[in-house]
């Protein structure tokens, strides 16, 4: 029997999550974070009250990212984990956090696409670990401790600059 893998994110978790994200948006001055599943499901977003497109763009997303799994295995790739779309006035930004989740920024054209691979890979430092919590495999119950946590919050102040850098 085989076993459906979920996904349980604690409240601490999403906090943290959430405070990645919030970070991530001012640093990289992106327009739109989102965390979604590689089915399209949005986990989580910044700014929380985005447009109702969301799930639109969610879904796209997923389904380019899994084309591009598709190419990477026709290169005879092991895989391409991030996806680049650049338009005239917008650029999507989309990599692979875990096997499940996948990390979308969209920004403008004034936004160094440079500043967003930086911060975009130390994000992934701290969300990477969180995730790979989170899903279920094992039948675990998904909770960080606290020294990881405290850790986890160190990393991310020191990784991104403050405001007034």
């Amino acid at each position: 029997m085989a076993r459906r893998r979920g996904l349980v994110i604690n409240d601490e978790q999403m906090q943290m999550i959430d405070g990645v994200l919030t970070k991530l948006q001012r640093v990289t001055s992106s327009s739109f974070v989102a965390l979604i599943s590689t089915s399209g499901q949005p986990i989580t977003m910044v700014p929380a009250d985005a447009d109702a497109d969301t799930l639109s763009l969610a879904a796209l997303a997923a389904g380019s990212f899994a084309a591009t799994r598709q190419l990477a295995e026709v290169l005879k790739e092991r895989e391409f984990t991030l996806l680049f779309h650049e338009g005239k006035e917008s650029n999507l930004h989309v990599i692979q956090v875990t096997e499940q989740i996948l990390l979308l920024l969209t920004f403008g054209r004034e936004t160094q696409v440079g500043r967003v691979r930086l911060y975009t890979s130390r994000a992934l430092e701290v969300l990477k670990p969180i995730f790979e919590d989170a899903e279920d495999t094992s039948g675990g119950d998904g909770i960080i401790d606290g020294e990881y946590s405290r850790a986890a919050g160190t990393a991310i102040d020191d990784w991104f600059p403050t405001q007034n850098e």
